[in-house]
């Protein structure tokens, strides 16, 4: 596992959401109904969700925004956890792969780096594989307009995105924050490859062991 995203709730009838990623292979999204969360204690279940679902020191992705996942953040690094506070409105340096254009926010560019990742024109195909037949990740993903406007890229508010689905696109986000951040083949493959030699190491790799009988060619 490479990372793993939580769209927070608010409290209202928008779940939890939490997307776990294996460099480009996506599991299927986890929806926590809002209604199993104590407000109170909000942070700290949150953040259990999150814990027993992560594996292999996979990085957090939470949404900070509106401030709902603030609390979990601050749980998750009391736990020693490696978190990013995903902040959408907030600026960022980053720019387009192929056009070089800057992003309005991090939103815009998560959203527009994910575009290009799905790209299939792309040298040896789009690397990403998303969980079959799920119609509301499909909208999700596709429901965001943007219009490009003094060299940068700007993605359509989620507000009004959310006013024109009739509902919020939990799912979609999720996803698009963990491959925004964490490890990913082609910015980390050495990372990669050490912590596969490192579950080899555990015996967690298939093992195959030659049988004495070379006549044969078997294996034991």
């Amino acid at each position: 596992m490479c990372a793993l995203a939580a769209d927070m709730s608010g409290g209202g009838r928008d779940p939890m959401v939490i997307v776990a990623r294996y460099d480009g292979w996506f599991a299927r999204p986890v929806e926590i109904p809002a209604d199993r969360f104590d407000m109170e204690m909000m942070g700290q279940q949150a953040a259990g969700e999150i814990i027993a679902i992560r594996r292999d020191g996979a990085l957090v992705i939470i949404d900070l925004g509106g401030g709902y996942g603030s609390s979990t953040y601050e749980h998750l690094i009391d736990n020693d956890v490696k978190v990013f506070g995903y902040k959408g409105s907030e600026g960022t340096g980053e720019r387009a792969k192929e056009s070089g254009l800057k992003f309005q926010n991090q939103r815009s560019a998560s959203i527009w780096i994910f575009r290009e990742a799905l790209d299939p024109s792309q040298p040896g195909g789009s690397p990403i594989a998303l969980p079959p037949d799920d119609p509301f990740l499909v909208a999700d993903l596709c429901a965001p307009t943007y219009k490009i406007t003094n060299g940068t890229i700007r993605v359509e508010a989620k507000e009004d995105v959310v006013a024109r689905l009739g509902r919020s696109t939990d799912r979609g986000d999720a996803t698009q924050a963990a491959w925004y951040q964490g490890m990913r083949h082609a910015t980390h493959a050495l990372d990669l490859i050490d912590m596969q030699q490192r579950h080899r190491k555990r015996g967690q790799a298939p093992k195959v062991i030659m049988s004495k009988q070379p006549r044969t060619g078997r294996s034991m």
